[in-house]
């Protein structure tokens, strides 16, 4: 079983103690890889508690990050906000996680990233807050080349924009000229400020986004910002993976998983001590053929899945 929460807490206060700020933020990360992949919960509270003394270190340590446009990633996944000026970018930020950014009427509003956390079924995904793009921001134009770099090591890119279709033109040429510049990281859509769009621009808006993962929302309203936060979860494709005792039901409390993930990462992220003592697991739900199904350590998970292992007595 895993190490109880408390005691890894004060192991880890004791790993760090008397470090540098830079030797802090390398231990603590380690200490974060270490966690079962719980995210909320015991173990959830103490991963946020890990997360706000990284984030402390990293401020100390200042010097490191002399790019006022890098935002470090935190939590299991990074989403980049991005388009034009006065999209409503920033109000979509704070929507999603609460954080308190500058939102106006006007154009560049932010002139810096900023981020905030939204929790996704269980699990913090960091939103990124970027100044707006303008055409010509690959070639410099409005430090286009720094946000375009914060961009290419995110996990997804969330293209916002207003459904009113103000500033149309502005959008597509921001979407094109980062699909360009950053072909492999996935997108979907966002159209903002459904509240002040007549009937016809939103049918409008609806057609652009044919054949794109999109939604619909309105910061001011509040309408549709769930879809949006299935629609980042999607994006992230990041898997929840409940774990199943024998002859009990399965958790409540998924294990998140990053794409790609098998039966062996999610034993991993379980308890390491496991691997060597796996026998055959069952699993029920997307990645089965039928419930219950045995499978091997090298199978696939989704998102979903029930997994009951074989624990070989150690």
């Amino acid at each position: 079983m895993p190490i109880p929460h408390q005691e890894m807490r004060r192991m880890i206060k004791r790993r760090v103690q008397g470090l540098a700020p830079r030797d802090r933020a390398r231990v603590l990360r380690e200490a974060l890889a270490e966690l079962p992949g719980y995210y909320s919960g015991p173990y959830g509270e103490l991963r946020r508690w890990i997360d706000d003394q990284i984030a402390e270190a990293t401020t100390r340590r200042g010097a490191e990050h002399h790019d006022a446009y890098f935002i470090a990633r935190q939590g299991v996944a990074q989403v980049a906000l991005v388009g034009p000026p006065n999209a409503g970018k920033s109000s979509l930020l704070q929507a999603l996680t609460g954080r308190a950014v500058p939102v106006g009427s006007y154009p560049f509003t932010t002139v810096r990233p900023a981020e905030g956390m939204a929790v996704l079924h269980g699990a913090p995904v960091q939103l990124l807050d970027l100044p707006g793009l303008i055409e010509g921001g690959d070639e410099g134009r409005g430090d286009g080349r720094a946000v375009l770099a914060q961009i290419r090591v995110t996990d997804g890119i969330l293209f916002v924009e207003p459904a009113d279709l103000v500033g149309m033109a502005d959008a597509d040429a921001v979407r094109d000229m980062v699909r360009a510049a950053v072909p492999d990281v996935p997108w979907a859509l966002v159209g903002t400020k459904v509240d002040l769009a007549p009937p016809a621009a939103l049918q409008q808006w609806q057609q652009r986004a044919r054949g794109a993962a999109h939604s619909l929302c309105s910061t001011a309203t509040g309408e549709g910002l769930d879809d949006v936060r299935q629609l980042i979860w999607a994006l992230t494709g990041l898997l929840r993976v409940y774990p199943k005792p024998p002859g009990r039901p399965a958790a409540d409390d998924p294990v998140v998983l990053p794409p790609g993930s098998t039966v062996l990462d999610f034993v991993r992220a379980m308890h390491r001590d496991w691997e060597s003592r796996l026998g055959p697991a069952r699993v029920t739900g997307p990645s089965a053929r039928f419930a219950g199904q045995t499978v091997g350590r090298g199978h696939l998970l989704q998102d979903g899945d029930v997994v009951e292992l074989s624990l070989r007595r150690g």
